[in-house]
């Protein structure tokens, strides 16, 4: 069981500014949660463990509860009960979600543009309940709109956009195309078009607070109490995947020369591998799934920092 850290330390200063600042909603971040620490496993966890996870971040057992039985209907989880004991894992869909996710959240580095985008375009005849679920799923995916029938993204991940349409059954009404820029055009009002389709001032402004929020961790240091770990950890990738969610990931092309997100995409790595260990260490203490222990930090994860080192050395072993 968690408990309060002791008064006045700066881990605990730091840790109740995070939470006050942040937007830490239940089903967001059970989502958070099971995306960054569980899902990786393939396990389902006991009700148990994960109102014990959640209640430091502010969220009671009862909106832990109702969470889990309303991402259970909404087809992101699955339950299953052993006894008095309920157990939630992730579904088929909450898993490709989740995997969708995964790569733009640690995905640290900004990926080389080959200049191509890819265009989807929805058959104006689909029903307005198909074509608002699928442009949900596009948008999270970070395709931005550029119209209520034409979407666009310049990294798009075939393999993800394929299932994303076969998930929906839209594979007769969507048409998905790749363009690029003509020579002896100019590409300035396309960079305007994306300035606009994507709201790039708001999304700046996102990343420099995230910034501002977190960089103060930087100067803790690397001696985390592993409770204290797990909540930088936890709220530290809920509010990175909270902005990361709105940003194209356009091409350094058509981001302004200091855009933040180079930043916060960097801070985010540097923090993550600091608190990954010790975290994971409350995780092990912490968690009782359905088949007992909670599994040892498996590769899915720690090779999200395979380019990750401090001072020389690996930020993280495959076992805590």
């Amino acid at each position: 069981m968690w408990h309060s850290p002791d008064p006045g330390t700066a881990y605990q200063a730091q840790l109740a500014s995070l939470l006050r600042d942040a937007d830490v909603r239940a089903n967001s971040m059970l989502i958070t949660v099971f995306g960054d620490a569980i899902a990786p496993r393939h396990q389902s966890v006991w009700l148990g463990s994960l109102i014990d996870l959640l209640a430091p971040l502010g969220l009671s057992s009862r909106q832990v509860r109702t969470s889990a039985f309303r991402l259970t209907a909404g087809g992101w989880f699955t339950a299953q009960r052993e006894g008095r004991r309920s157990y939630y894992g992730l579904s088929e869909a909450g898993v490709q979600r989740v995997q969708h996710a995964d790569r733009r959240i640690y995905g640290f580095n900004q990926p080389p543009w080959d200049g191509q985008w890819t265009l989807v375009l929805l058959d104006a005849t689909m029903r307005a309940s198909d074509r608002l679920g699928l442009q949900r799923e596009l948008t999270w995916e970070g395709f931005g709109r550029l119209s209520s029938h034409v979407f666009a993204h310049p990294h798009a991940s075939h393999g993800a956009l394929t299932e994303i349409i076969a998930s929906a059954g839209q594979q007769d009404q969507v048409a998905v195309l790749r363009a690029s820029n003509l020579d002896g055009f100019s590409s300035q009002p396309l960079q305007d078009i994306m300035h606009a389709t994507f709201a790039l001032t708001r999304v700046a402004d996102a990343w420099n607070q995230f910034i501002q929020r977190f960089s103060p961790l930087q100067a803790l240091g690397a001696a985390w109490e592993p409770a204290h770990a797990f909540m930088a950890r936890s709220l530290l990738i809920h509010e990175y995947r909270r902005v990361l969610l709105r940003d194209p990931n356009l091409p350094l092309a058509f981001l302004p020369a200091d855009w933040p997100g180079v930043q916060a995409r960097r801070l985010c790595e540097e923090l993550y591998g600091t608190l990954l260990k010790a975290s994971e260490r409350y995780l092990h203490a912490q968690v009782q799934t359905l088949d007992g222990t909670l599994a040892p930090t498996p590769r899915a994860i720690t090779h999200r920092l395979v380019h990750h080192t401090t001072r020389g050395k690996s930020a993280v072993a495959s076992n805590p």
